[in-house]
């Protein structure tokens, strides 16, 4: 309540001033040039707070977006050690990588171990073959196959 007031005691003191400045040197209508300025700073006002809205809220959603996008980056499933929930958590390196469970609340520690090992491509490798042919199938198959037709 006291800011609306304090607000209110801004506006129409400023409104004042320049309806009594337009008044004494132009010799206009105070309560005109009142009424104009005291609708102008309205006007200009909601326009601003607009505006910082607008900016404050596109602001929240890149920064929202860029965290999004850093923990799919960085984020990992882990079981928790005590009840087994899976919890979805960010892996930083050369940071503690501690976690509350969602399920039982209890703190759990993520040790991050690196494996070095060198890339290798099978040289003669052999293509995937089917090795399990039943022949009892297949000639049940032609059983039935040789049925048909006579």
């Amino acid at each position: 309540m006291f800011e609306i007031l304090k607000s209110l005691l801004i506006v129409t003191t400023i409104s004042a001033g320049i309806a009594g400045i337009g008044y004494t040197m132009l010799g206009t209508n105070f309560v005109g040039i009142f009424i104009i300025s005291v609708v102008i700073q309205l006007a200009l006002g909601w326009f601003i707070k607009t505006y910082n809205e607008a900016t404050e809220r596109k602001l929240i959603i890149e920064q929202q977006s860029n965290l999004i996008t850093q923990i799919d980056q960085e984020a990992n499933e882990a079981p928790c050690a005590y009840c087994g929930e899976v919890n979805l958590i960010p892996i930083l390196p050369g940071a503690d990588n501690d976690f509350d469970c969602l399920e039982c609340g209890k703190t759990n520690s993520v040790y991050v171990n690196i494996t070095i090992a060198q890339k290798t491509v099978p040289i003669d490798a052999q293509p995937y073959e089917i090795t399990n042919f039943n022949e009892n199938l297949q000639s049940a198959k032609n059983k039935v196959l040789s049925n048909e037709r006579t």
